[in-house]
């Protein structure tokens, strides 16, 4: 497969992540149930470890951080060392290309049209696999196996992505408190919290909307407690971090 063929594959998975059937029973209800999930995705791929790793971006005042969210048990030396070794790699990589990633050992074989960047390690190393999540406004992340032991296939990379997509997202979702409610905010409180947070008043926006100031205060009001916020500042910042409005 080719990486322009791997991309598109990716896009129309994030499209569709919503829908996939590691959600069938519904979002996680909170950070802890998302463990089982990674836990099934390390026995996929027969990796010793696992972690979950969320990346701040890179800003003029501050460099791009990468900070571990979730790991499995007993793996805090192994993750420490790979991100010692590897940090600068992963956050320039994720910031530039969808593909995952495979650390491997020099010599070792990787499958035939391999859509993921190879990365050649120190012989007698595992092979790990990093799975970059580029979430826009929302957020970026990392999911990472390590000392991957399964035979590796494109159809497993593509399918690991995609549950990666999908921790990730149900991750930021739990950390900014974005309810279920929230994912169902209507046009009208959308356009209206993305007024507001433009700089203009409940009476201007009323003007501008042909609404009385009462049912824009309605629209934000209802707006705020979909997004589980204590008020309109706050429930614009949490409606630009999570990409409802820009």
């Amino acid at each position: 497969m080719a990486i322009g063929a791997y991309q598109d594959a990716q896009n129309s998975q994030e499209r569709s992540v919503e829908r996939s059937a590691d959600d069938a029973s519904g979002g996680a209800g909170s950070i802890a149930d998302l463990f089982p999930r990674l836990v099934t995705m390390q026995r996929l791929c027969g990796s010793a470890a696992f972690a979950l790793l969320a990346v701040q971006a890179h800003t003029l005042l501050k460099p791009g951080q990468i900070e571990c969210a979730m790991q499995s048990a007993g793996s805090q030396d192994l993750v420490d060392k790979f991100l010692l070794e590897n940090s600068e790699f992963l956050l320039n990589h994720l910031f530039s290309s969808p593909c995952p990633v495979i650390f491997t050992p020099q010599g070792a074989a990787v499958f035939d049209s391999s859509p993921a960047t190879v990365v050649d390690t120190e012989a007698g190393s595992g092979i790990n696999l990093v799975f970059p999540v580029q979430l826009g406004t929302m957020g970026n992340g990392l999911v990472v196996f390590l000392d991957a032991r399964a035979m590796l296939n494109n159809d497993m990379l593509i399918d690991l992505h995609r549950k990666s997509l999908t921790v990730m997202r149900e991750k930021l979702r739990l950390a900014f408190g974005m309810t279920s409610g929230s994912e169902n905010l209507n046009d009208r409180e959308i356009e209206c919290l993305q007024l507001v947070g433009n700089g203009m008043k409940s009476e201007a926006i009323g003007e501008q909307l042909n609404l009385s100031v009462h049912t824009v205060n309605a629209y934000l009001g209802s707006a705020t407690t979909k997004l589980n916020a204590v008020n309109r500042i706050q429930a614009i910042a949490k409606a630009i971090r999570l990409g409802i409005i820009a």
